[in-house]
């Protein structure tokens, strides 16, 4: 009823980009409320990639006079369900997750480089060192454990690495790389799991290790927060 009335109004143009200004306000909000707020840190590859659409969609729509304010409206919904629903799979699914964001890929392993993942990850040594330098590490030859991020940011551990916390379960899913970073292998971590008390991994929302402690949060636990946060707001 809107639209129509629109499209016979002779709207000056200044006021009709000042509407879809006002409808892309809104749309923005409560897309950063149904997709989260990691976006606007772009924590991910993906986040990224969405910003930069949702960036063109508005422009682009905004400065086109062609377009009206219901079909804005309606582009800016669709795009919303897509990363959404996206969002939702990558959640729950690490293959598909793996297809959209890309592996994480080991750099050093035990000391050694990993010649087949800086050709992967097309680093070279001279950014791998920068990017150590801005950790604070400065001697290559102390790093026991590197990977590349899927945000593509690096993630070392030097030959002390006990000092670290690292996340070893993950959503139910044992984290293999840093599990192997730590010098560690699966029936280890069953085992010292087993020890807290927890036998099915699948249960756990997420098990941290630092110097022989662990920090776990059961799928029960992590309800129990959401729900508390929940009646924060």
């Amino acid at each position: 009823m809107l639209e129509s009335t629109l499209n016979y109004i002779d709207i000056p143009k200044n006021l009709l980009i000042g509407f879809k200004l006002i409808v892309a306000f809104i749309a923005i909000l409560v897309y950063i409320k149904i997709v989260g707020r990691t976006i606007l840190n772009q924590v991910s590859g993906i986040d990224l990639v969405q910003n930069i659409i949702l960036g063109g969609l508005v422009g682009g729509i905004i400065y086109n006079p062609d377009i009206t304010i219901l079909e804005f409206a309606i582009v800016l919904f669709m795009w919303t369900l897509i990363i959404y629903i996206v969002a939702y799979i990558m959640k729950r699914n690490g293959l598909i997750r793996k297809m959209v964001e890309g592996p994480i890929i080991p750099l050093v392993i035990k000391g050694k480089l990993n010649v087949e993942g800086f050709k992967k990850s097309k680093i070279d040594l001279l950014t791998y060192a920068n990017m150590l330098k801005s950790k604070g590490i400065y001697d290559i030859s102390k790093i026991y454990f590197a990977q590349l991020e899927q945000d593509g940011s690096l993630t070392a551990f030097t030959d002390d690495f006990d000092q670290y916390t690292v996340l070893l379960v993950i959503n139910g899913r044992i984290n293999h790389v840093y599990l192997e970073g730590i010098d560690k292998d699966e029936e280890w971590l069953k085992k010292e799991l087993k020890k807290e008390g927890y036998t099915d991994i699948s249960k756990i929302f997420l098990a941290q290790w630092s110097k022989d402690k662990f920090y776990i949060v059961s799928n029960r636990d992590q309800k129990k927060i959401k729900n508390s946060d929940e009646k924060i707001y």
